[in-house]
């Protein structure tokens, strides 16, 4: 197989690799209401599993990286969904909440983590260092496509077979798509003039010491705040202003499909008109969206969750792609996967306090609208970060994808 098709069919395990991932890590949201019933300890305690599964997720991204830059990534993506797909299993045969907290939260989040956008994200930039931004949006459509098709499917899943047997078939896809499909996977071999940093900038210690390395682990962060918390509790916000559960859930997987276009404008943006533009332009058109959610609850009109679905799912993924390509430019280099999971280390955190506190919240006060506040408090700090790691010049030019 020549280079050139190589690139594309690597790119393409990533985005079916993702697409699995982050089909399983939103179908919580399908998941929430039943799970209250069954485990009625209160929306803060539940939404802690999901938080448990995103803490874990991000905490295990330096880990991640070290195994990825040492073993590659076909061992990481196939180990990880056996540890995934045997966590799914398990959580579908417990019967109290810190049983599933251990089986869902730690075992299937240690395995989604090897799977998450990080390592993925990683894999792509290497295959296209003249199109990185373009080349994770790509990758990254997986992400949406995921969600668009498996939050539907598990909750039709949850009306016919119930919560249990939902679980059980999001492990078995786990286990035909992705274990096979990565026995392909690999990393571009080193070449004499492959791009590389200097020795001392391409190490781990340098890395942390530069501003731009610490702004981008705040945007992480913000960012898994922000979005995390709209995720896991919109289906229930929704259903709580008089929106059905399957239109609730069909809007969330909705969210994911405006995506795919939106993935892909800011990978186009993002290699033309700057990170930083970018990134404000599609938080901006999210922040917009988070306003529909509040006339939604102020009317009960079903017309503004659609506006939600158009100005929300247009920056769905946004932070991640711009992130990426933005520690690309900065730090890519031999080590740039052990670099690159510290800096996602901190969306793990960051999702965890989203999906937390969403439900904190709301059994704090009985409303979800603080909590939106939260969420868009946390989309504009993340304008902020992007602006302020911008200040660190790239250490190439951007260009586009031949």
């Amino acid at each position: 197989m020549t280079a050139s098709r190589r690139r594309w069919w690597s790119l393409g395990i990533a985005g079916l690799t993702l697409a699995a991932q982050n089909g399983v890590l939103m179908a919580f949201g399908a998941l929430y209401l039943p799970l209250l019933a069954d485990f009625p300890q209160g929306r803060g305690q539940v939404a802690g599993v999901q938080s448990m599964l995103s803490l874990l997720g991000g905490l295990g991204s330096p880990l991640v990286g070290l195994i990825l830059d040492r073993l590659g990534p076909r061992r990481l993506f196939q180990g990880g969904a056996l540890l995934a797909a045997l966590g799914l299993a398990t959580a579908s045969l417990v019967q109290s909440l810190p049983a599933l907290f251990f089986t869902y939260g730690i075992v299937a989040g240690l395995g989604l983590a090897a799977l998450g956008s990080p390592p993925n994200m990683v894999v792509a930039a290497q295959w296209f260092p003249g199109g990185r931004g373009r080349a994770i949006a790509l990758a990254d459509l997986g992400t949406a496509l995921g969600a668009f098709l498996l939050v539907p499917l598990t909750q039709l899943l949850i009306l016919t077979i119930g919560w249990r047997g939902a679980l059980l078939v999001l492990s078995a896809l786990l286990l035909v798509l992705v274990v096979p499909a990565n026995a392909f996977q690999r990393v571009p071999p080193a070449t004499p003039d492959s791009p590389r940093l200097p020795a001392a900038r391409g190490s781990l210690r340098e890395a942390t010491r530069a501003p731009a390395f610490r702004w981008l682990v705040l945007l992480r962060f913000v960012s898994g705040i922000g979005f995390h918390l709209v995720n896991v509790h919109v289906i229930a916000f929704a259903v709580g202003t008089g929106i059905p559960a399957l239109r609730a859930a069909a809007a969330l997987g909705a969210v994911s499909l405006v995506s795919l276009a939106g993935r892909m404008t800011v990978g186009w943006l993002a290699d033309r008109i700057g990170r930083e533009i970018t990134l404000t332009l599609s938080y901006g058109s999210a922040l917009v969206g988070l306003g529909f959610l509040f006339l939604l609850h102020a009317t009960g009109r079903p017309g503004w969750l659609t506006l939600f679905v158009l100005a929300y799912g247009l920056a769905q993924g946004s932070g991640g792609i711009v992130s990426s390509a933005k520690a690309a430019d900065l730090f890519a280099g031999p080590r740039f996967g052990t670099v690159f999971g510290w800096i996602a280390l901190a969306s793990g955190p960051g999702e965890a306090v989203g999906a937390w506190g969403g439900g904190a919240i709301f059994d704090l006060t009985g409303s979800y609208l603080a909590a939106l506040g939260l969420s868009s408090g946390a989309l504009i700090t993340g304008i902020l970060a992007i602006w302020m790691a911008g200040q660190a010049r790239p250490r190439e030019p951007r260009a586009v994808i031949s």
